[in-house]
């Protein structure tokens, strides 16, 4: 569907719509415990606070500290999950939900590349 715009001369131009609901990837999901857990489609500020933990030094943080960092990020990543059922994850799991995610942001990059190149 066309939009209509008038110009300052009253001329009709159309306007293409750009339907960016059309372009999400598919979902992807965690399951744990028996139930499946969608991740969200990396937006602009999940993606610059997870490039800003990545740049922090971790090895100024505690163990303790390190794991909260990461089950923050899971909690975003996962927004359905509640904190009992992350609090019965172990620190490998939340890792490995963590590099899924990453590994999903990569092959979405990677893909629109490949369109851009055509």
């Amino acid at each position: 569907m066309a939009l209509r715009s008038r110009t300052i001369y009253g001329e009709i131009k159309m306007t293409k719509l750009l339907d960016l609901d059309a372009i999400l990837p598919p979902v992807k999901s965690v399951k744990f415990g028996g139930k499946e857990f969608p991740i969200v489609n990396m937006t602009v500020g999940l993606f610059v606070r997870i490039k800003q933990m990545e740049g922090q030094d971790l090895t100024t943080k505690s163990p303790a500290e390190q794991v909260v960092m990461y089950a923050e990020m899971v909690k975003q990543l996962l927004p359905s999950i509640d904190d009992e059922i992350l609090g019965r994850m172990t620190v490998e799991q939340l890792q490995q939900i963590f590099n899924f995610a990453m590994a999903q942001v990569e092959e979405e990059n990677e893909a629109a590349a490949g369109e851009e190149a055509k």
